[in-house]
Protein backbone atom coordinates (compact mmCIF):
# COMPACT_ATOMS: atom_id res chain seq x y z
CA UNK A 1 0.00 0.00 0.00
CA UNK A 2 2.70 2.42 0.75
CA UNK A 3 6.07 2.29 -0.76
CA UNK A 4 7.90 5.89 -0.28
CA UNK A 5 6.55 7.92 2.72
CA UNK A 6 7.35 11.64 3.07
CA UNK A 7 8.07 13.01 6.71
CA UNK A 8 8.46 16.36 6.83
CA UNK A 9 10.26 18.09 10.08
CA UNK A 10 10.91 21.16 11.68
CA UNK A 11 12.49 19.81 14.50
CA UNK A 12 9.85 20.66 16.75
CA UNK A 13 9.70 19.05 19.85
CA UNK A 14 7.58 15.73 19.98
CA UNK A 15 8.76 15.02 16.75
CA UNK A 16 9.59 11.48 18.10
CA UNK A 17 6.08 10.35 18.31
CA UNK A 18 5.24 11.86 14.77
CA UNK A 19 8.26 9.95 13.22
CA UNK A 20 7.54 6.94 14.92
CA UNK A 21 4.00 6.58 13.45
CA UNK A 22 5.66 6.86 9.93
CA UNK A 23 8.00 4.22 11.26
CA UNK A 24 5.01 2.09 12.51
CA UNK A 25 3.46 2.31 8.82
CA UNK A 26 6.61 1.89 7.04
CA UNK A 27 7.36 -1.48 8.96
CA UNK A 28 4.35 -2.68 8.84
CA UNK A 29 4.52 -1.99 4.70
CA UNK A 30 8.05 -2.60 3.84
CA UNK A 31 8.74 1.31 3.13
CA UNK A 32 11.14 4.05 2.35
CA UNK A 33 10.88 7.06 4.97
CA UNK A 34 12.23 10.42 3.36
CA UNK A 35 13.07 12.60 5.73
CA UNK A 36 12.45 16.34 4.29
CA UNK A 37 13.18 19.82 6.40
CA UNK A 38 12.40 23.15 4.66
CA UNK A 39 14.23 26.63 5.34
CA UNK A 40 11.73 28.69 5.02
CA UNK A 41 13.16 31.41 2.76
CA UNK A 42 11.29 34.68 4.36
CA UNK A 43 13.41 33.35 7.72
CA UNK A 44 16.64 33.16 5.59
CA UNK A 45 15.94 37.21 4.57
CA UNK A 46 14.70 37.71 7.70
CA UNK A 47 18.66 36.74 8.69
CA UNK A 48 19.76 38.44 6.26
CA UNK A 49 18.79 41.82 6.80
CA UNK A 50 19.72 41.84 10.42
CA UNK A 51 23.27 40.74 9.41
CA UNK A 52 23.30 37.04 11.15
CA UNK A 53 24.16 34.17 9.29
CA UNK A 54 22.28 31.01 8.63
CA UNK A 55 24.17 28.32 9.97
CA UNK A 56 22.23 27.84 12.81
CA UNK A 57 19.14 27.12 10.49
CA UNK A 58 21.54 24.53 8.76
CA UNK A 59 22.01 22.85 11.36
CA UNK A 60 18.69 22.85 12.67
CA UNK A 61 17.95 21.03 9.44
CA UNK A 62 20.54 18.70 10.02
CA UNK A 63 19.42 17.70 13.99
CA UNK A 64 15.83 17.65 12.51
CA UNK A 65 16.38 14.60 9.98
CA UNK A 66 19.11 13.24 11.96
CA UNK A 67 16.80 12.73 14.65
CA UNK A 68 14.44 10.46 12.11
CA UNK A 69 17.21 8.94 10.63
CA UNK A 70 18.63 7.45 14.25
CA UNK A 71 14.80 6.58 15.22
CA UNK A 72 14.22 4.70 11.59
CA UNK A 73 17.76 2.85 12.59
CA UNK A 74 16.89 2.07 16.00
CA UNK A 75 13.82 0.34 14.30
CA UNK A 76 15.93 -1.22 10.80
CA UNK A 77 13.76 1.36 8.80
CA UNK A 78 15.73 3.19 5.82
CA UNK A 79 15.25 7.03 6.13
CA UNK A 80 16.51 9.14 3.10
CA UNK A 81 17.18 12.61 4.35
CA UNK A 82 16.76 16.11 2.26
CA UNK A 83 17.34 19.79 3.23
CA UNK A 84 15.46 22.38 0.67
CA UNK A 85 14.90 26.23 1.04
CA UNK A 86 11.52 27.72 0.21
CA UNK A 87 8.07 28.27 1.81
CA UNK A 88 7.51 24.87 3.83
CA UNK A 89 3.92 24.30 2.18
CA UNK A 90 5.26 24.31 -0.76
CA UNK A 91 8.64 22.45 -0.80
CA UNK A 92 6.63 19.51 1.19
CA UNK A 93 3.83 19.22 -1.91
CA UNK A 94 6.69 19.77 -4.69
CA UNK A 95 8.56 17.19 -2.66
CA UNK A 96 5.78 14.98 -2.20
CA UNK A 97 5.17 15.32 -6.06
CA UNK A 98 8.54 14.53 -7.36
CA UNK A 99 8.92 11.88 -5.32
CA UNK A 100 5.61 10.16 -6.32
CA UNK A 101 4.68 9.93 -2.93
CA UNK A 102 2.16 7.39 -1.10
CA UNK A 103 1.53 9.32 2.02
CA UNK A 104 2.70 12.56 3.79
CA UNK A 105 3.37 11.84 7.84
CA UNK A 106 3.31 15.29 8.86
CA UNK A 107 3.06 17.05 12.58
CA UNK A 108 0.50 19.93 13.75
CA UNK A 109 1.36 22.90 16.00
CA UNK A 110 4.93 23.06 14.52
CA UNK A 111 4.91 26.68 14.47
CA UNK A 112 2.75 28.94 16.74
CA UNK A 113 2.26 32.41 17.42
CA UNK A 114 0.86 35.27 15.10
CA UNK A 115 2.92 33.82 11.75
CA UNK A 116 0.60 30.97 12.18
CA UNK A 117 -2.24 33.27 12.75
CA UNK A 118 -1.84 34.66 9.43
CA UNK A 119 -0.43 32.09 7.23
CA UNK A 120 -2.29 28.96 8.82
CA UNK A 121 -0.31 25.94 9.83
CA UNK A 122 1.73 24.01 7.22
CA UNK A 123 0.19 20.96 7.96
CA UNK A 124 -3.22 22.18 7.23
CA UNK A 125 -2.45 23.61 4.07
CA UNK A 126 -0.35 20.60 2.67
CA UNK A 127 -3.68 19.01 3.55
CA UNK A 128 -5.78 21.03 1.96
CA UNK A 129 -3.35 20.64 -1.50
CA UNK A 130 -1.74 17.37 -1.46
CA UNK A 131 -2.92 15.14 -4.20
CA UNK A 132 -1.44 12.64 -1.79
CA UNK A 133 -3.23 10.91 1.77
CA UNK A 134 -2.45 13.07 4.38
CA UNK A 135 -1.87 11.48 8.00
CA UNK A 136 -1.04 14.73 10.68
CA UNK A 137 -0.13 14.25 14.13
CA UNK A 138 -0.53 15.77 16.99
CA UNK A 139 2.79 17.14 18.38
CA UNK A 140 3.16 16.37 22.41
CA UNK A 141 5.36 18.62 24.21
CA UNK A 142 8.42 16.01 24.66
CA UNK A 143 10.41 14.05 22.76
CA UNK A 144 9.53 10.99 25.47
CA UNK A 145 7.69 8.17 23.56
CA UNK A 146 7.35 5.72 26.65
CA UNK A 147 5.95 7.98 29.73
CA UNK A 148 4.19 5.28 32.10
CA UNK A 149 5.93 2.25 33.93
CA UNK A 150 2.49 0.19 31.91
CA UNK A 151 4.02 0.96 28.05
CA UNK A 152 7.95 0.30 29.51
CA UNK A 153 6.30 -3.16 30.40
CA UNK A 154 4.51 -3.47 27.51
CA UNK A 155 7.45 -2.97 25.21
CA UNK A 156 9.91 -4.68 27.40
CA UNK A 157 7.75 -7.30 27.04
CA UNK A 158 6.84 -7.61 23.45
CA UNK A 159 10.58 -6.94 23.01
CA UNK A 160 11.49 -10.14 24.72
CA UNK A 161 8.85 -12.49 22.72
CA UNK A 162 10.42 -11.37 19.90
CA UNK A 163 13.63 -12.49 20.78
CA UNK A 164 12.43 -15.87 22.06
CA UNK A 165 11.87 -15.40 25.64
CA UNK A 166 9.50 -17.01 27.42
CA UNK A 167 9.08 -14.19 30.42
CA UNK A 168 7.87 -12.40 32.89
CA UNK A 169 8.13 -8.66 33.59
CA UNK A 170 8.76 -8.20 37.26
CA UNK A 171 9.45 -4.65 37.91
CA UNK A 172 9.77 -1.13 35.57
CA UNK A 173 11.79 1.51 36.91
CA UNK A 174 12.76 5.24 34.91
CA UNK A 175 16.76 6.05 35.39
CA UNK A 176 17.80 9.56 33.92
CA UNK A 177 17.62 8.66 30.34
CA UNK A 178 16.74 4.80 30.36
CA UNK A 179 13.58 2.60 31.23
CA UNK A 180 15.41 -0.82 32.99
CA UNK A 181 12.95 -3.50 32.76
CA UNK A 182 13.36 -6.44 35.04
CA UNK A 183 12.49 -10.07 34.03
CA UNK A 184 12.53 -13.53 34.91
CA UNK A 185 12.58 -16.93 33.06
CA UNK A 186 12.32 -20.70 34.77
CA UNK A 187 15.80 -20.28 35.15
CA UNK A 188 17.41 -17.18 34.49
CA UNK A 189 16.88 -13.26 35.17
CA UNK A 190 16.97 -10.54 32.65
CA UNK A 191 17.16 -6.93 32.24
CA UNK A 192 15.40 -5.07 29.50
CA UNK A 193 16.78 -1.51 28.62
CA UNK A 194 14.57 0.73 26.49
CA UNK A 195 15.19 3.94 25.15
CA UNK A 196 12.11 6.26 26.06
CA UNK A 197 12.24 8.17 22.78
CA UNK A 198 13.31 5.12 20.03
CA UNK A 199 11.84 2.70 22.34
CA UNK A 200 14.57 0.36 20.86
CA UNK A 201 15.36 -2.09 23.57
CA UNK A 202 18.61 -4.15 24.49
CA UNK A 203 18.37 -7.45 26.83
CA UNK A 204 21.44 -8.81 29.06
CA UNK A 205 21.06 -12.05 30.75
CA UNK A 206 22.38 -11.76 34.49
Amino acid sequence: MYDRILLPTDGSTGTAHVALQAIDLANQYGATIHALHVIDTDMRSVLTEVGSGFDTLEQRGENAVGTVERLGQSHGIEVETEIRNGDPAETILAVADELDADLIVCGTHGRSGVRRQLLGSVAERVVRHASQPVLTVQLPETDVTVETEQQARELASEALEEDGYDAEVTNAERQLNVWVVDAETDDRTLLVYLDPQTRRTSIIER
